[in-house]
């Protein structure tokens, strides 16, 4: 499920609905990008905050409070002042807590009852301006770069970059081995493991296939890491209230989804469960380019990744790099994190993806340069050593029937785009359509190919060469 089609309602009838629905979707990290990327001036969110019809206003704050984008917090504030319906309220302060907005949660004074029938609102608009006031308690809280002694961490990469998440790890002078999908490290220098740029999730082991039952979990979880925690159900088909509930009055601390520095992770299969902890209060710079996404971002474990793998491919030392489909830059900030280039030149048709590359580009001091053009005209003085790129999928841009014209024209292109001996080195879900273009294609060599995951998907990378010319 994607978002552009309930953007695409916001305004109409049925408002409501697909607000509800990008609720869903903003639960995820993903979902939240997308969302964010597409609502572009959320002139269209920000009128349905103002909307006659209170479960759409409702809504809107919800999704606000999801998004975390701080130019929703003057409209937040103006609704919070002009609010009357009580069952909205709620939404709308949890909202202004998770966009950091303290003072306007602390001077908020919740209404008074009007009787029976209003009790049960009031009592939970105070229930909800508390929980919004406890999110900035942690505001402070101490980041850690120690464990307090040794232990397994298991490092997950993007699903078919095993190898390559191995190879970083052991570059950062750990001794990585697999483990059920990860790489395993024993360590206490958990800073240490959040250097690899190619992890997409660390996770601490605490008990493999315990009954799926609060007591019995709580035993296996021992002392917890920090006061405050949040428990996350995976798998989980029956009433996950219930069982979320049960566990945390059998835990020692606070159940606090709104501030946390620690995940309880329950990964369930039938009546059993595999706990781990996944710490959130980790100092983690990795991408300080990240500043702004597109509609079909790359993650950027996953950049990092592909930047990794296709170095491995590279004939030059400092070589000049494309990305002809460079969405917000991901993949050449990643490239350019593991060493000198001559040029990096991003290549995208949307200037709102242009755009958002240059403030990345600022963020994260790269040498990057970025031209609106559609690639399949950008012409350049001199051919590239390596074109890496994420080719448009056809999931959340474009389509099938687009891209089999756009990959055709594409494939002819690349022998004049890379130098004598360049390399490309390509990412898609459409793997048949350019392994078929690819085959057509004179000037070209494949050399490798690789199936990958993300999200569900399975993307692959091919690795073409220019044909030497005799």
């Amino acid at each position: 499920m994607t978002a552009q089609p309930y953007i695409s309602q916001l305004g109409g009838e049925g408002t409501g609905e697909a607000l509800s629905a990008l609720c869903a979707l903003g639960k995820t990290k993903a979902g939240r990008e997308e969302i964010n990327a597409l609502l572009g001036d959320r002139q269209a969110l920000h009128a349905a905050a103002s909307s006659p019809v209170p479960k759409v206003r409702k809504n809107a704050y919800r999704l606000m409070g999801a998004l975390e984008d701080e130019r929703d917090v003057p409209v937040l504030r103006q609704a919070l002042q002009q609010e009357e319906t009580l069952f909205a309220i709620p939404s709308l302060l949890l909202a202004l807590g998770r966009l950091g907005d303290e003072e306007t949660v602390r001077t908020y004074g919740p209404p008074p009852s009007a009787g029976p029938e209003t009790d049960g609102l009031v009592a939970q608009i105070v229930l909800a301006r508390d929980k919004a006031l406890q999110s900035f308690e942690t505001c402070g809280s101490e980041r850690i770069v120690r464990l307090p002694a040794p232990r397994k961490i298991l490092c997950y990469p993007p699903e078919g970059f095993l190898d390559i998440l191995t190879e970083e790890l052991r570059s950062l002078g750990l001794s990585p081995v697999p483990e059920n999908g990860a790489a395993a490290v024993v360590t206490d220098r958990i800073d240490l493991v959040y250097r690899a740029d190619c992890m997409a999730e660390a996770l601490l082991p605490l008990a493999f296939d315990v009954p799926l039952e609060a007591q019995s979990m709580a035993r296996q979880v021992g002392e917890l890491p920090g006061e405050r925690y949040r428990i996350e159900l995976r798998g989980y088909t029956r009433d996950r209230r219930k069982l979320i509930a049960a566990l945390a009055r059998a835990l020692p601390g606070q159940n606090n989804p709104s501030a946390y520095d620690t995940e309880l992770r329950v990964d369930c299969h039938m009546d059993r469960a595999d706990l781990f902890w996944k710490l959130w209060n980790v100092e983690d710079h990795r991408y300080p380019w990240r500043q702004r996404t597109v509609s079909a971002s790359i993650h950027p474990a996953t950049a990092s990744c592909l930047a990794r793998y296709a170095k491995r491919f590279e004939r030059r030392e400092r070589p000049r790099v494309l990305d002809p489909f460079c969405g917000c830059g991901s993949l050449l900030f990643a490239r350019e994190k593991l060493g000198p280039c001559r040029v990096l030149v991003g290549v995208d048709k949307s200037g709102t993806a242009v755009e958002s590359a240059r403030i990345n580009a600022r963020a994260g001091r790269s040498r990057a340069s970025f031209v609106t053009k559609d690639a399949l005209r950008f012409e350049a003085r001199e051919g590239f050593d390596l074109v890496l790129s994420n080719l448009p999928f056809g999931n959340r841009v474009g389509n099938h029937e687009d891209n089999t014209r756009l990959y055709d024209r594409f494939v002819r292109r690349l022998p004049e785009l890379l130098s004598p001996g360049g390399t490309a080195v390509l990412y898609t879900m459409e793997y048949k359509l350019l392994k078929s273009c690819l085959n057509r294609a004179p000037g070209l060599v494949l050399r490798e190919q690789k199936r990958t995951e993300a999200g569900g998907l399975l993307p692959w990378i091919f690795v073409v060469d220019r044909e030497e010319t005799r």
